[in-house]
């Protein structure tokens, strides 16, 4: 989603900018492909990211995928961005970690060892029992 302060280009300059008529961005809004920023008086702003994401768009529409699976494709992309960002940060913070426990005896194993003493134990025997019996 734009922010107010990306968001510049009125519907009928992005539309023009992507080679489309206005009515189909309005249809792309509808179908939940983009949402451009919206003033407070309604109008709808586009960003430099709205006119990227139009640009694919356009580029899977021209070679074959119907809009459902532009949509489809489309959120699978943000999702795998997500989780990219997710991993990145993860893997800082695990460096961090490391860091910081490389200087203490044991270091990081040692460290994996006291985490694991304070799981709960688990009872076994009853995992795998219905319970509706």
């Amino acid at each position: 989603m734009s922010t107010r302060e990306e968001a510049v280009y009125i519907i009928s300059v992005a539309a023009e900018l992507a080679g489309v008529h206005p009515q189909t961005l309005r249809i792309y809004e509808r179908k939940g492909l983009i949402q451009p920023y919206r003033t407070p008086g309604g109008t709808r702003r586009y960003s430099p990211a709205d006119l990227e994401r139009l640009r694919i768009i356009q580029e899977l529409t021209g070679a074959g995928v119907n809009l459902e699976g532009v949509r489809r494709i489309l959120a699978l992309e943000d999702e795998n961005r997500r989780l990219r960002s997710q991993v990145d940060r993860l893997r800082r913070l695990l460096e961090d970690a490391e860091r910081r426990m490389s200087g203490r005896p044991g270091g990081v194993i040692e460290m994996g060892r006291r985490i694991k003493r304070h799981l709960p134990a688990i009872r076994r025997d009853n995992l795998w029992k219905d319970p509706r019996s």
